[in-house]
């Protein structure tokens, strides 16, 4: 049996809370006063993405969010992670088009996946987006241990 420490449900979302704010207030703060929203989104949606993903890279799986949180991105197989995984995981799990969720179909499909993730981490530990990109959310405990010694304790 695998004894992997899946990271919760909750201590997930408020990793992905404290990183949204962390790094989108600043982007809301500088272009406020923009009357175009549909910019202002689209800005700081880029530059979640890119932090997240360059975050993820240099800091071996964590975020701000996770770092508070104690928990970490590692592959489901122990292997060492690299730029495919990130980009794949959050194009999957961060970026939809928000200017398509006015189409009820569009809403009806997006909600669906979202329904379907979190029922899947409930489920399993690991959401769609985890899914596609081979990866899962761990506890870290404080440290960075790997899947691989996780599997050893």
């Amino acid at each position: 049996m695998n004894d992997v420490s899946y990271a919760s449900p909750f201590e997930r979302l408020i990793a992905r809370i404290i990183d949204k704010v962390v790094i989108t207030l600043p982007v809301y703060l500088w272009f406020g006063t923009q009357n175009n929203q549909r910019m202002l989104e689209t800005i700081g949606g880029g530059i979640l993405l890119v932090t997240i993903v360059l975050l993820n890279l240099l800091w071996d799986g964590q975020t701000v969010g996770k770092r508070v949180m104690k928990i970490k991105i590692d592959t489901a197989n122990g292997d060492k992670l690299h730029l495919g995984h990130y980009l794949l995981r959050e194009f999957s799990f961060t970026i939809y088009p928000v200017y398509l969720l006015t189409y009820p179909v569009i809403k009806t499909v997006w909600m669906f996946w979202m329904l379907t993730t979190m029922v899947l981490i409930l489920m399993y530990g690991r959401g769609i987006h985890d899914m596609l990109a081979r990866t899962m959310v761990v506890k870290t405990n404080g440290t960075l241990a790997t899947t691989k010694e996780l599997n050893k304790a």
